[in-house]
């Protein structure tokens, strides 16, 4: 199988050499089969999380007081269901605002939990890469192409419901093909709330840890190299969060 060069091996600035690959594989993974979704269904929504960005109603919601209180349908590439394109747009452009029940119609509808967490993994993953890209001056990187492989789209049996707002897999109840995830004592919510798609998790861990730490609890930077120090790169979150909407 011929693999695609990597974007970021020629960034016009220095990337710390653990990332570079990081970010490759990262871009490589969103054109293969997933946990729930194939090769083709996974570009798919790759591509519709970048569209959402130019998206009018999009605009006019983030713009309103609730973006329930603008009506209309979301400028979209015709690819995927009415369902899928408003999950990935709401992901993209207005995340503070989700809300559970709004998550629960999308379900009732016929969306699957499994299926939703793929969708949103995917989204989060292509938008981390197109910015990361963008921040450091490049352009937004080729998505790849589709590999060809059948999702085996089977529901854990060691997933239970909760804490959030959908199923995940608790360090306790972790089968034997996930239990290294929580290597230690303790975890972190965040870190479980994609657990119901082992696979999809573990590729989007790969990818966040690099590009910020894989245990936060880290006093100042012991044993990892960073450009700026810990406090700095605290600020940095914190302003994005506050910009962004995210009250994690």
């Amino acid at each position: 199988m011929t693999r695609v060069p990597n974007p970021f091996a020629d960034a016009p600035v220095t990337i710390r050499p653990e990332l570079v690959p990081a970010l490759g594989v990262a871009l490589e993974q969103l054109g293969q089969k997933g946990d729930w979704l194939d090769g083709e269904k996974r570009l798919a929504v790759a591509r519709e999380a970048r569209n959402a960005w130019s998206c009018a109603i999009c605009r006019d919601r983030k713009d309103a007081l609730s973006p329930y209180a603008v009506e209309g349908e979301h400028d979209h590439l015709d690819e995927l269901p009415e369902a899928w394109v408003d999950v990935i747009h709401r992901v993209v452009t207005d995340t503070g605002r989700l809300t559970e029940s709004w998550l629960r119609d999308h379900l009732a509808g016929g969306m699957a939990e499994d299926e939703y967490i793929e969708i949103v993994s995917v989204t989060i993953i292509t938008t981390v890469i197109d910015t990361f890209a963008l921040g450091i001056g490049m352009t937004a990187p080729d998505l790849p192409e589709a590999k060809p492989g059948i999702p085996d789209r089977y529901r854990r049996a060691d997933a239970s419901p909760g804490p959030g707002w959908v199923s995940t897999i608790a360090p306790e109840d972790a089968a034997a093909d996930f239990a290294d995830f929580y290597d230690d004592d303790s975890h972190f919510y965040i870190r479980r709330s994609l657990t119901l798609r082992p696979q999809e998790t573990r590729r989007f861990w790969e990818v966040m840890n690099q590009l910020y730490m894989e245990d936060p609890r880290l006093h100042e930077l012991d044993g990892l190299t960073r450009g700026i120090n810990r406090a700095q790169m605290e600020f940095l979150a914190a302003r994005a969060s506050m910009l962004l909407g995210c009250y994690y």
